[in-house]
């Protein structure tokens, strides 16, 4: 049972309206641009393992949390790619979506790719990633007097990717080697160390635990671009809004998907709340009237009064938009 979807993280969220509003000549853009390629690829690689557990027959009950954030007693943060919890075993995954040749240097602790034209780079080593996440796991059901083994392997995601010198005690395969992993996994611990009673109630603390990393770059919001803008032009031209509607200066195309979009990108960029005359001013709408309008279509949550009053962008309005009939 999937306890925790994956859904979009957050910082790619938050580099994805960067892009839309950040102009292409500025001299940061392509630095945003590489953070992106690098978080959507790696966002990519989690969704295909992903689908790898659909074909797994789990022989007891179980419970998947994709994506899992949370902070340890220092206020650090941890977060796990996915998490699968049992009667008989934890399992931590560290998903990697890395092309090329990989290789652990154990004495440095380096982690290494060798890409096709021979050329090297080195990335953060996985291992001693998911082993902070390990030891950090294995204090928590200690306090909770839950006694269950904390297993962890490092998946990677593309087939392609050939696997050089990594340590042999440590679980590191292809994303096809997931579901046998899984099987060997229940005939190591071939009986049930907690009770369903204790298995509901890990579940339970690991809900309580979960607390998402807010994520913020150090960019200059006044160099943004602000309105509603034309994907159908790739975000080069700002709608404008007449009779109702926001038209494209160049291609008129008349959507309202533009609209959300652009709040999706406030939320992102500025604040979750935003009020009438903020709308108004961010989407260049001249009218408090049509505005409140807009706003009242949108059915946002609200809180306080009259002029005091601000709207509530949920996190998933692009969700809303595309349900609308």
């Amino acid at each position: 049972m999937i306890v925790l979807q994956r859904e979009k993280p957050n910082n790619l969220m938050l580099l994805e309206s960067i892009l839309r509003r950040l102009p292409l000549e500025d001299y940061e853009y392509e630095h945003y641009k590489n953070i992106y390629i690098t978080t959507k690829h790696g966002f990519e690689g989690e969704v295909r393992v992903d689908r790898e557990w659909g074909e797994i027959i789990v022989p007891s009950n179980h419970y998947l949390f994709h994506n899992y954030e949370t902070e340890n007693e220092v206020n650090h943060s941890h977060q796990i790619d996915t998490i699968f919890i049992c009667r008989n075993f934890i399992l931590l995954l560290e998903i990697k979506n890395i092309g090329g040749q990989i290789d652990f240097d154990q004495k440095k602790h380096q982690f290494i790719r060798t890409r096709l034209d021979g050329t090297r780079e080195g990335f953060s080593n996985p291992i001693n990633q998911i082993e902070r996440h390990v030891r950090f796991f294995k204090r928590m059901i200690w306090n909770w007097n839950i006694a269950l083994p904390v297993e962890y392997a490092i998946i990677l995601a593309q087939p392609t990717t050939i696997i050089g010198d990594v340590p042999s005690e440590i679980a590191i395969f292809h994303v096809s080697g997931l579901q046998t992993h899984i099987y060997h996994l229940f005939s190591k611990y071939n009986y049930n160390q907690i009770s369903d009673q204790e298995l509901e109630c890990v579940k339970k603390k690991l809900l309580e635990m979960r607390k998402p990393k807010e994520w913020d770059v150090n960019v200059d919001r006044n160099k943004l671009r602000t309105g509603a803008q034309c994907k159908r032009c790739l975000y080069k031209f700002v709608m404008e809004y007449k009779h109702g509607q926001f038209v494209c200066p160049v291609c008129k195309t008349k959507t309202k998907e533009s609209l959300y979009e652009a709040l999706l990108d406030y939320r992102n960029l500025h604040d979750v709340w935003i009020s009438n005359s903020e709308f108004r001013n961010y989407l260049n709408i001249e009218s408090r009237y049509a505005a409140k309008r807009l706003i009242i279509d949108l059915k946002l949550e609200y809180r306080g009064f009259r002029k005091d009053r601000k709207y509530k962008i949920p996190r998933n309005i692009l969700a809303k938009f595309e349900k609308r009939p």
